[in-house]
C-alpha cells in the first residue's frame, strides 16, 4: 500500500486522542472515513469538519466495550454498503492502582474491549479483505506490551496481547496481500490519565504530576499519528512511536526481567502506594 488515497478506513474510538488524530491524519492524505465512538456529540462534530473539508465521512455510534457491539458494527456497516480497506482497532482503556482496586466489573469490561472487541473485528473484516486480497490493520497496542507493569497489570497484560497478535496475523495474511501492524505509543496527550484513575482522584493528581514532570516525553496524538501512518507505509509490523519511547525500549533490553520489573514495580509504587 503506497498511500490512503481512495481507501476507506473505519476507525474506532475516533472522538478523542490518538483515534481522533488518526481519523484527521487518514483524511489529510486522502481517505474516507467511517468512525465510531460512545460519544455522539462528539463523532457529529468530527463528521461536520471533515465533511466540510471535503472528507466523505460515516459515523456510527457503538460502545464496543459490550458483548455483541464487535458484531454490531460490522453488520452496520456491511448494511450501509461500505466495504473497509484499513481498520484502526484504537478504542481501548486502562486502570491505575493496586490489582483488588478496581472492581472485577471493569477489568471484564478493558478486557473485552482492549482484546476481544479488537480480536472479534479483526477476524469479521479480515474475512472481507481476503477476498479482494489486500486491506490492512493498524492495532494500537502501547509501550507497555514490553513490561509487566505493576499497578497496570492488566492493561499492560491486554496490549501484550495486541502487540502479540498483530505479529502473528501479519505473518498469516501478508502474502494475502493484507498488512497488519501494532502501534505501540508511550505517554501520549489524550485522556488517558484521567480515564485510568477514574475511581481515584489521588492518584489521578499523583499521575497527572509525574506527566507534568516530564512533559518533554509527553508525545502529542499528532505526532503519534503521523509516525504509526507513515511507519505503516513503509511496511512496519510494529512500531514505538516516539524517539525517547524507543531510546527507552532499546536501553532497556539490556537488562534482565526481573530487573526491570523491580525498576517500573518500584518507581509505580511510589505513584500508588
Amino acid at each position: 500500500m503506497k498511500d490512503f488515497k481512495n481507501k476507506k478506513v473505519l476507525v474506532t474510538g475516533a472522538s478523542s486522542g490518538i483515534g481522533l488524530a488518526m481519523a484527521k491524519d487518514f483524511a489529510e492524505r486522502g481517505a474516507s472515513l467511517i468512525l465510531t465512538a460512545r460519544s455522539e456529540d462528539k463523532l457529529k462534530d468530527l463528521a461536520t469538519e471533515l465533511n466540510k473539508n471535503g472528507t466523505e465521512t460515516h459515523i456510527f455510534l457503538e460502545d464496543i466495550s459490550k458483548p455483541d457491539s464487535a458484531r454490531k458494527l460490522y453488520d452496520q456497516v456491511k448494511e450501509a454498503g461500505l466495504e473497509v480497506d484499513i481498520l484502526v482497532n484504537n478504542a481501548g482503556y486502562g486502570r491505575w492502582g493496586t490489582f483488588d482496586e478496581c472492581p472485577m466489573e471493569d477489568y471484564e469490561n478493558m478486557v473485552h474491549l482492549n482484546i476481544t472487541s479488537l480480536t472479534e473485528l479483526s477476524y469479521l473484516f479480515l474475512e472481507d479483505m481476503e477476498k479482494k486480497a489486500s486491506g490492512g490493520i493498524i492495532n494500537i497496542a502501547s509501550v507497555a506490551a514490553f513490561y509487566s507493569i505493576p499497578y497496570s497489570a492488566v492493561y499492560a497484560a491486554t496490549k501484550a496481547y495486541v502487540l502479540s497478535l498483530s505479529e502473528a496475523l501479519n505473518f498469516e495474511y501478508a502474502r494475502k496481500g493484507i498488512h497488519i501492524m501494532a502501534v505501540c505509543p508511550g505517554a501520549t496527550e489524550s485522556r488517558f490519565v484521567e480515564v485510568a484513575t477514574v475511581s481515584s482522584e489521588r492518584l489521578q493528581k499523583r499521575l497527572s504530576g509525574m506527566m507534568d514532570a516530564n512533559k518533554k516525553d509527553v508525545q502529542s496524538a499528532e505526532d503519534c499519528s503521523r509516525e504509526a501512518l507513515d511507519a505503516f507505509l513503509n511496511g512496519k509490523i510494529y512500531t514505538i512511536t516516539g524517539k525517547n519511547n524507543r531510546n527507552l525500549y532499546s536501553f532497556s533490553r539490556l537488562f534482565s526481567r526481573k530487573t526491570l520489573l523491580n525498576t517500573v514495580g518500584r518507581r509505580f509504587k511510589k505513584i500508588s502506594g
